[in-house]
């Protein structure tokens, strides 16, 4: 089973409301590093993407669909 993290529902959402990584990430309050985390899919605190999804108003398991 590939979990593939879907990270371009992220970078969308981004562009889509003129914000830069700093001020999204200051909207989550998630650090600028753990964000990159995200997107390169490294080791990061799942924590981190339920406070992405609550911005964005997503479910979760939508970054995994």
């Amino acid at each position: 089973m590939n979990n593939k993290l879907n990270t371009k529902l992220i970078l969308d959402y981004i562009k889509n409301n003129n914000l830069t990584k700093k001020e999204f990430c200051r909207k989550c309050k998630i650090s600028t590093s753990t964000l990159y985390k995200i997107i390169n899919e490294k080791d990061f605190q799942l924590i981190a993407l339920f406070k992405i999804a609550k911005i964005m108003n997503l479910k979760p398991y939508r970054f995994f669909e």
